[in-house]
């Protein structure tokens, strides 16, 4: 009785050892046809037997039944023979089937349970790697908006302050307006700064923040670039439509960044910004018109990384692709021109 009753206590850890300990002492126990019941023994077999069904590997599983089922056939031989009652000679199979059936059913529900939970911790995974590519996006987004500000901002600087060096001793009234330009731009540009980290912020912070800017004050950001030295004309073509918030941000960093990539560079002797509002789309164009003394270098400039691949122009294709437009960028003559493309899908018109 200890033989059979005993290893039911690791059966959940040895399913296959317990089957095979619990059946050879029920054998024995039988064979030996110990009182009052040798039948008390097939309790400990069935609940062996359901174990084995439901916590065994499958293989094993399969093996453990095919052993069962043979053993009873052969134990119930003499009992076939004798033609002993066939209600005694079924009812072994019936127990010990019934106890495999019930042990397969805790199987499937085991297996359903561990298939629910391994989707809900995919689920989990999937919800942190979405926060995560989310984040790394946000900051893609504030690192180019810092750019954006950050390259405008110096480049109008940088020219300004050697403006005003060169003429403060001849002409101090052109030096004061060079130094009037370089502080309304540090300005402007810890506000725009301030409004790119604006999601860092608490939301009691949020209504501290102004509007981000658009092509609706594009006039301003021109000024700023008439001031630095740069001649920039502005053409409108088409009715203007009011545009969404984003493509509206996105249009005019792209007109900010292509004019300071013009502003950088000696050889340009101003540029022209054409917004056209088409039937399939919004159209920007920024052209550089060089300088005939310049022209050359110009060219050579167009290998710049800022141009040719760095932060600047792929910032602007990023802005760009953003509302499944595109950009093209190249020299033209002897100038360059910056071309983006908006549809009239991500436009609104």
């Amino acid at each position: 009785m200890l033989a059979l009753t005993v290893p039911l206590t690791v059966r959940r850890r040895y399913p296959a050892c317990v089957v095979v300990v619990v059946g050879a002492a029920a054998i024995v126990y039988d064979a030996l046809d110990i009182p009052p019941d040798p039948k008390t023994a097939v309790f400990p077999l069935l609940v062996a037997i359901y174990t084995a069904a439901a916590y065994a590997r499958r293989d094993r599983a399969f093996v453990i039944g095919g052993i069962t089922a043979a053993a009873l056939v052969v134990l119930n031989l003499p009992s076939i023979a004798g033609v002993r009652d066939f209600g005694d000679i079924v009812q072994p199979f019936v127990m010990l089937g019934g106890a495999w059936i019930l042990g397969e059913n805790t199987r499937s529900r085991l297996r359903q349970r561990e298939f629910l939970r391994e989707r809900a911790e995919r689920a989990e995974r999937e919800r942190e790697e979405q926060a995560r590519i989310g984040a790394l996006e946000e900051r893609a987004g504030i690192a180019r908006e810092i750019h954006d500000v950050v390259a405008h901002s110096v480049s109008v600087i940088g020219i300004q302050a050697g403006a005003a060096r060169r003429l403060i001793d001849e002409r101090p009234e052109r030096a004061k307006e060079s130094l009037t330009a370089i502080e309304e731009v540090s300005r402007e540009a810890m506000g725009e700064l301030r409004r790119a980290l604006g999601v860092l912020r608490t939301p009691t912070d949020a209504a501290e923040l102004t509007p981000q800017p658009g092509l609706g004050v594009l006039d301003e950001l021109v000024d700023h670039f008439r001031l630095g030295g740069l001649d920039v004309q502005v053409a409108i073509d088409g009715e203007p439509w009011r545009l969404p918030f984003g493509l509206d941000l996105a249009a005019y960093r792209v007109v900010q960044e292509a004019l300071t990539n013009t502003l950088k560079h000696s050889g340009a002797g101003g540029a022209t910004v054409r917004i056209g509002y088409r039937a399939d789309g919004l159209e920007l164009t920024i052209e550089e018109r060089s300088a005939a003394a310049g022209a050359e270098g110009r060219r050579v400039a167009v290998s710049d990384p800022v141009l040719s691949g760095g932060q600047g122009l792929l910032g602007m294709r990023e802005r760009v692709a953003m509302f499944g437009g595109t950009l093209d960028a190249g020299p033209d003559g002897d100038g360059f021109v910056v071309t983006a493309r908006f549809p009239m899908t991500s436009s609104g018109g």
